[in-house]
């Protein structure tokens, strides 16, 4: 689950953040954070290595240590494309993200400033802001377990039934698309719903290759990765 915070100066996003990871990790959840400033810092120095790294070059530079691992990269990107590198690579439960006032993800404002879109609640109690997260969470992964489809066979897009689960007034048995195997496509990062058809349909296309080359052993859970075509161009310029 991402969330952001934001708000002007000095308007308490860090005091408000620093509380609600430690309530969350004594709950049990995994919390990562991105903080973001306007202004042009930098946590490089001149002179250092990694910096003189840099100015060779390099970009990204790592600073690695027994104790700690820099990524640092001389360049701004923006919040969404950050959320999607730590979330991909290091899961976790809960991601806040602190100071970016844009980004396609639920954010809370703190203090006087004015609302953004997408901002799902401003200066929340501890509470209720905790209840908000914990319940997007179970929300999501209940999703997670739905093929996506919004296919309405139920009654509901994917979304309310989701969340009907969550506050036990559905099963996940009541969704009508949901498969015995579990297949997840994904291009471009986007996930592709797929319902019992079609999952039943590539596990058992999938597995049936699989069993005719070597070094395949049953049992064990499969990733195949389809790297992009590059387009040719023909001649006047149309791609082909």
């Amino acid at each position: 689950m991402i969330l952001g915070i934001y708000g002007y100066q000095n308007a308490g996003k860090t005091q408000l953040v620093e509380r609600l990871v430690r309530a969350l990790v004594r709950k049990g959840y995994s919390v990562s954070s991105i903080k973001h400033t306007p202004h042009d810092k930098t946590i490089d120095c001149e002179g250092k290595d990694t910096w003189r790294h840099w100015k060779a070059g390099s970009d990204p530079v790592v600073f690695s240590s027994r104790t700690e691992t820099s990524i640092i990269k001389h360049s701004g990107i923006q919040a969404d494309k950050i959320a999607e590198l730590v979330m991909r690579e290091y899961r976790p439960d809960i991601l806040i993200i602190e100071g970016f006032k844009e980004g396609a993800f639920p954010k809370v404002a703190v203090g006087r400033v004015a609302p953004r879109k997408g901002t799902v609640l401003k200066n929340p109690t501890l509470a209720i802001l905790i209840d908000y997260i914990e319940t997007e969470v179970a929300v999501e992964l209940a999703l997670a377990q739905l093929p996506g489809l919004d296919c309405g066979k139920c009654g509901m897009d994917c979304d309310s039934l989701a969340r009907a689960i969550v506050v036990g007034k559905k099963r996940l048995s009541a969704c009508k698309e949901l498969s015995d195997v579990t297949v997840e496509v994904t291009v471009g990062g986007t996930r592709i719903p797929t319902g019992r058809f079609a999952s039943s349909i590539v596990d058992s296309t999938v597995r049936g290759m699989l069993d005719s080359l070597k070094g395949c052993r049953p049992g064990q859970d499969v990733e195949i990765r389809l790297r992009a075509k590059k387009r040719s161009t023909r001649k006047g310029g149309r791609e082909r």
